[in-house]
């Protein structure tokens, strides 16, 4: 479902607002999110280093970006905008 979701909002932000990129941050021990976001079209961009607190824990914070050249195939949010 997460990554759905995600590839939901890179579709209007691609087809809908024009953007050309669209980042995020994510905390690297959240292999469930990180896992989505690749499927998703992010890649990793950078880490920032002991960035975050993961359950207690100091841990990096990974940057995702995706490109909208990076990511094809027709929209299904564009015929529903008017």
């Amino acid at each position: 479902m997460g990554t759905s979701a995600t590839r939901l909002v890179l579709d209007y932000g691609f087809h809908v607002t024009n953007l050309r990129m669209i980042w995020l941050k994510v905390l690297a021990p959240n292999a469930g999110a990180v896992r989505a976001y690749e499927k998703a079209g992010f890649r990793v961009a950078g880490t920032l280093r002991q960035a975050g607190y993961w359950l207690g824990q100091v841990c990096d914070e990974l940057m995702m970006d995706a490109l909208a050249s990076e990511c094809s195939g027709p929209s299904v949010i564009s015929p529903l905008v008017p």
